[in-house]
């Protein structure tokens, strides 16, 4: 294995899921591998991915290719490792997307060495969506830094929050969450305090849920304010559709910081028991939720007390330890 040479796909390094994976992946590269970044490619998603991606390959001795996200090569010499965090392609985005998925990506996919995934309920839609074959496919959990762990620091509004960090793409519910945050029989003095900035949909349902003075949008969170963001929180709500993994749970867990998330998709199996889970479509069973983790403090601290014992199941050590182990075998 000495000198091994391994092609890395560099275009993910971003403020993302996938982004925070590729750093902590490469921050513990064994000392024998050598990384060679490839030319980073502008639209790394986009529909000639596969092919531009096949192009430099053929023009890279290394003795593997590693990409941290979906995109196979569209043809390739050199064996390849990549990994399909989730399927939502085939549920929430364009026709188009489906059966890009379906008539590109998972035909392409059947080549590889190996597919790493983030979840068994990837791992199972993979499978049955696609064809994959179940041998092909590895679960590697994704990790919470030690950071989270470790932090003290609280971050503070003036007011008590419940916090969702994350996008505001469809299948992430923000509406029900906001919905069940209005009607849920709470102090006023709660508001819910959400990442990045308002939009026009949005910022409609906010007025007309009348709750302009209880909602807070905290911009662009800085990855070193995170810990503190979900430390001074009363608990996380992250009620999503549909996820492959979901970071914000086992983040804010390892904050001591409770969460109430769906009891759909791969978010059960991350929360582990440790969660409050309710049905993602029924805003009454947020509300409730909600109101559970204000008024009911037993359940409450058994979420805290859960939740950092869940959140040491996964280390980005574990994560990268097993990746290596993969692209390397």
């Amino acid at each position: 294995m000495n000198g091994k040479k391994v092609l890395i796909d560099s275009s993910w390094d971003g403020d993302t899921g996938i982004g925070r994976l590729y750093r902590e992946v490469m921050a513990r590269k064994p000392d024998f591998v050598k990384a060679i970044p490839l030319p980073q490619e502008e639209n790394a998603a986009g529909f000639l991915a596969p092919f531009h991606l096949a192009q430099k390959i053929r023009k890279s001795e290394a003795d593997v290719f590693y990409s941290p996200t979906f995109i196979p090569p569209l043809f390739s010499a050199m064996p390849f490792v990549f990994t399909i965090h989730d399927l939502m392609h085939l549920f929430y985005y364009s026709r188009l997307h489906k059966e890009y998925y379906r008539w590109v990506i998972a035909p392409l996919a059947k080549r590889a060495k190996k597919i790493i995934t983030v979840s068994e309920y990837s791992k199972s839609l993979l499978v049955e969506k696609l064809g994959i074959p179940a041998d092909l496919i590895r679960v590697i959990y994704n990790g919470v830094g030690e950071n989270f762990l470790q932090n003290e620091r609280e971050y503070e509004l003036d007011r008590p929050y419940f916090l969702y960090v994350g996008n505001r793409r469809t299948y992430k519910n923000i509406p029900a969450m906001l919905e069940a945050f209005a009607q849920a029989d709470i102090s006023k003095d709660f508001v819910f305090a959400l990442s990045g900035h308002p939009e026009p949909e949005i910022d409609t349902l906010i007025r007309t849920l009348g709750i302009e003075s209880r909602v807070r949008f905290l911009g662009m969170i800085p990855e070193e304010d995170l810990p503190s963001v979900y430390k001074g929180a009363h608990a996380t709500l992250f009620v999503s559709k549909m996820e492959g993994f979901g970071l914000p749970v086992i983040e804010s867990m390892a904050s001591g910081t409770p969460v109430l998330t769906s009891s759909e998709s791969s978010l059960p199996e991350i929360a582990g028991g440790a969660a409050i889970c309710v049905t993602p479509s029924e805003v009454s069973a947020i509300q409730q939720g909600i109101e559970m983790l204000v008024h009911d403090e037993k359940t409450y601290l058994y979420c805290v007390e859960k939740g950092l014992e869940r959140a040491r199941d996964f280390s980005w050590e574990k994560t990268a330890t097993q990746t290596w182990e993969t692209i390397l075998e």
